[in-house]
């Protein structure tokens, strides 16, 4: 009976350390698959990053191109602005050189004295 017995207890031993074996390579096959997927994400987000950046030249010549379309658009309407505003003056009388005696229209007015403002 001695042998079956300590044939049991070794044997229940041995048992036991493959127990702890497996599970101790089940958690190292979970960390490494849990690596494994994170390394996939990974090099999915820059393989996505690389079309992106494949694709930044095309993009910023386009930029280019219509921040050139806008330039050339805001001088033009400037040209526009200055000239519409020069007509506006001439029509309002505000396109001469200096401002006149007011005294015409505004009776009891006096003439403005050089350097002083009011």
């Amino acid at each position: 009976m001695f042998v079956l017995s300590s044939k049991h207890r070794d044997l229940q031993a041995r048992h036991e350390h493959a127990l702890e074996q497996l599970a101790a390579t089940r958690t190292e096959l979970a960390n490494w698959k849990g690596s494994a997927l994170r390394t996939a994400d990974r090099n999915t987000a820059l393989t996505e990053r690389l079309e992106t950046s494949r694709r930044l030249p095309a993009r910023l010549a386009r930029a280019l191109r219509a921040c050139v379309r806008y330039r050339a658009r805001v001088r033009q309407l400037e040209r526009q602005t200055d000239h519409l505003q020069r007509r506006l003056d001439d029509a309002v009388g505000l396109a001469v050189k200096g401002i006149a005696d007011s005294g015409r229209w505004q009776p009891g007015s006096a003439p403005a004295k050089p350097g002083v403002s009011s």
